[in-house]
């Protein structure tokens, strides 16, 4: 994915209107968390959390102080004017949660959106929505010891068609400068060669190198930070959530949380 069309995201406010949900209490907890979350949690935010409340999981507070986070991209501008910036969590397995700042704009009337991990995905929708028509906002991969993000990423390539697996490569971008990312980001893409026959014989948008590869219809890539790749998909337009913010929590044996990486 180049840099140029990540700078060209548009803003999908309209996506976003829908009937009036309103109110600034903490996101839904899933089904999935629940199920995941330990008996007791001890508070990990700030005493009293002034002015917002505490997550259910982590014991985080949901005002979305950048302290929270291994880094946010403070350049973002949110959606409109009484939208306003939330802390979310979701649990990855017993012990470990994702925790992220994302726009809520439910004072503006719009409908809330509820953030799901399923099977190493994190997934998104609208309130009321079906989770059969969810999109996905990331996929997070676990590194063995002395494992690359690169190497994980090539792994991905057993489900692009056979004829491409030895075409595609990882290239290194610029997109954690420009978005104030933490990790390397790179691509998973068709090597010079490849590239310029899709381009060639395309009329239109293409894609290739597999679900975690290429596609010039949509802003994708990998990141990698210590012990985890990341892949992000933040599609066509502008997310309500903040990429730079994705922020690994792990709980101790005393039940606290604290940040990871």
């Amino acid at each position: 994915m180049t840099d140029g069309r990540l700078k060209a995201w548009t803003i999908a406010g309209t996506l976003l209107l829908a009937s009036a949900c309103s109110g600034e209490s903490a996101s839904p907890v899933s089904a999935e968390t629940a199920a995941l979350a330990p008996a007791s949690v001890a508070a990990a935010g700030p005493a009293g959390c002034a002015n917002g409340a505490l997550l259910p999981v982590t014991g985080l507070c949901n005002t979305a102080a950048a302290s929270l986070f291994v880094a946010i991209d403070d350049t973002i501008e949110t959606f409109a004017t009484r939208c306003i910036w939330r802390t979310e969590e979701v649990l990855l397995s017993p012990g470990e949660a994702l925790v992220f700042r994302a726009q809520d704009c439910s004072p503006e009337g719009w409908v809330r959106t509820i953030y799901t991990p399923v099977s190493g995905y994190l997934k998104y929708r609208m309130d009321g929505t079906p989770d059969d028509q969810a999109g996905f906002a990331l996929q997070v991969f676990p590194l063995a010891a002395g494992e690359t993000a690169e190497a994980v990423a090539m792994k991905t390539l057993a489900q692009a068609p056979e004829l491409e697996r030895d075409r595609c490569e990882t290239k290194a971008n610029t997109i954690n400068a420009l978005h104030k990312l933490s990790g390397r980001t790179f691509d998973l893409e068709p090597k010079a060669d490849f590239m310029a026959e899709l381009e060639a014989e395309a009329d239109g948008g293409f894609s290739a190198c597999g679900p975690n590869g290429f596609t010039n219809e949509a802003v994708q890539f990998w990141e990698t930070r210590p012990g985890h790749a990341l892949f992000h998909m933040l599609g066509q337009d502008t997310p309500l959530w903040d990429p730079a913010s994705f922020t690994f929590y792990r709980q101790a044996a005393d039940g606290r949380w604290a940040r990871a990486t």
